[in-house]
């Protein structure tokens, strides 16, 4: 029984790094958009990007959601096979 549960959690979290880099572009437009209208909302704190920015944003955020995705599944992969 104790040998399950950290199986389990390294399989989900390969689901998990999975789902990040499939889902990435998708994640990354709706959080820019969740940003951007609190930006709208409160502009002295951050004044709202320009179009340019937000496009620039997108991409980052897309291969942020990439690394992370990609880190999940090697370390879960490397913690799963190592033991």
């Amino acid at each position: 029984m104790i040998g399950i549960l950290p199986t389990f959690t390294c399989c989900c979290l390969i689901v998990l790094g999975a789902a990040l880099i499939v889902w990435s572009a998708q994640l990354s437009k709706r959080y820019n958009a969740w940003t951007t209208g609190l930006r709208e909302r409160y502009p002295r704190i951050s004044p709202p990007p320009t179009p340019e920015m937000r496009q620039m944003n997108t991409k980052i955020m897309t291969w942020l959601f990439r690394v992370a995705g990609a880190f999940f599944v090697v370390f879960s992969f490397f913690r799963l096979f190592s033991h």
